[in-house]
């Protein structure tokens, strides 16, 4: 069914209907109730019938009388919760009448708490306040932060500015973080401190040294990663720059704090300090002085083992189809001309080309502590770049593929013949192919590294 605006109307006039038939179902139910003194399940009932209609009269005089007497019940629970019980059970009992009040507001009663009552509750929550921030304070003394932070918690729902509790709640929250942090960090477990740390910095900035001390983990763990040059074995040159490259932004781009990578820029400028050289291949001796002199924990080398590129040659193939168009032909039966659609046979050709690229690249990770190797890997990846397109000497979106017999209509097959004359027919590069490929080792290789890294520094 169309939703016309009459058809709008008539279904708001049907659901007004529908709701002032349930309002007076309901007021009814609450008179009866009412009647056999049952004034709660009276209240409920007029309650929901205001909620279907708030402009029935009966329902709101039922309601205001019944619902004061609600009321009236449970500031009398309150009043002996005051005088018999707890400050706590008082201030609670206090809250479910106010709560209720709120509830028979949003149907347009208001219904009265006396002077009385607002002030009895004062009473009883500044007690409940003294209460709880006594216990909390106890409870911080005796280091039992997580119930000492529970009894802040609850001072602040019921005054947000009571003394200062908020500082207090926060002292509870942030010390065992803080504490956490710091023997954590002097089992030199520096990426648990700092995660400690850096919670507490969040919460409380100039919480007692927090700051300092998340910085000086982050100082002491940091595990630094020397990336020595690349060798290449391929035989064909410029390899090992360009692995390099694309291995020294994919290192950096690691989200991990604590891991510092130096290139062979950085070593270079830090040996010119010390009035050597970086030239060459290093070898293993050379590799273990120049990790010292740059303060790093580790080394990274690797080598281009094997590197092929394999170019395509553009392929053509002659596919059947059928033109499609339309012709007027002559109705016999009632004399008139009819536009028809005809086909008839045509020749389009099919074109293929592939590139492909294949390396093989060895990676080594050398601790400069005990001289293991940390993580090796032969990394063997191809990528290949493909066309397949179609051309055709006139207008081939009248273009049909041909099926058995005949012209192949079918929705699907003519899409995807249609879709070859918009297809990409240009290959990528050799260089851009490669380029994809050598990204692709070096995030492989960064991200196995960058696991090794977080399994060191704990």
């Amino acid at each position: 069914m169309l939703l016309t605006t009459k058809n709008i109307v008539l279904l708001l006039i049907t659901f007004l209907l529908l709701s002032c038939t349930g309002s007076k179902h309901f007021t009814k139910l609450g008179m009866k109730q009412e009647a056999a003194g049952l004034t709660t399940e009276a209240a409920n009932s007029y309650f929901i019938a205001l909620q279907r209609n708030r402009t029935n009269l009966e329902a709101q005089v039922g309601l205001k009388k019944n619902g004061q007497m609600v009321l009236g019940t449970l500031l009398n629970d309150f009043s002996k919760q005051k005088n018999f019980g707890s400050s706590k059970d008082a201030v609670n009992a206090f809250h479910m009448a106010r709560d209720y009040k709120n509830k028979v507001q949003g149907v347009g009663i208001t219904l009265d708490i006396p002077d009385m009552y607002e002030q009895d509750y004062i009473n009883s929550k500044n007690a409940y306040l003294t209460e709880l921030y006594e216990s909390g304070t106890s409870l911080l003394e005796e280091q039992k932060f997580q119930e000492a932070e529970a009894k802040f918690a609850e001072i602040r729902k019921l005054d947000p500015n009571y003394k200062d509790s908020k500082e207090l709640g926060d002292v509870a929250y942030l010390e065992p973080l803080y504490s956490s942090g710091k023997q954590s960090m002097a089992a030199e477990r520096y990426r648990e401190a700092y995660n400690f740390f850096e919670k507490v910095v969040a919460k409380k900035a100039d919480y007692k040294d927090a700051k300092t001390l998340k910085s000086s983990c982050l100082t002491k763990g940091t595990y630094t990663i020397a990336l020595l040059p690349f060798e290449n074995a391929s035989g064909v040159t410029g390899l090992d720059a360009k692995v390099s490259a694309y291995t020294l932004e994919a290192m950096t781009n690691i989200k991990d704090p604590f891991l510092r990578v130096v290139d062979r820029d950085n070593m270079q400028a830090i040996l010119q300090e010390q009035k050597l050289q970086l030239s060459g291949v290093i070898d293993d001796k050379t590799a273990v002085v120049v990790g010292e002199l740059v303060g790093a924990q580790a080394l990274l080398t690797g080598t281009v083992l094997s590197f092929n590129e394999k170019k395509g040659l553009l392929k053509g193939k002659q596919r059947e189809a059928y033109m499609s168009f339309t012709e007027k032909t002559l109705n016999t039966t009632d004399g008139k001309y009819y536009l028809q659609t005809k086909y008839k046979p045509a020749v389009y050709t099919e074109y293929f080309n592939k590139n492909t690229c294949t390396v093989s690249f060895q990676y080594k990770l050398i601790s400069l502590k005990t001289g293991e190797i940390l993580k090796t890997a032969i990394i063997e990846k191809e990528l290949e770049d493909e066309v397949i397109y179609a051309k055709f000497e006139g207008d081939s979106r009248n273009l049909i593929p041909a099926g058995q017999g005949g012209p192949n209509l079918n929705q699907r097959d003519v899409q995807i013949l249609q879709s070859m004359f918009q297809a990409r027919q240009e290959l990528k590069s050799s260089s851009d192919l490669s380029n994809d490929l050598f990204n692709t080792i070096s995030s492989q290789m960064s991200k196995e590294i960058g696991q090794v890294v977080a399994n060191t520094v704990k």
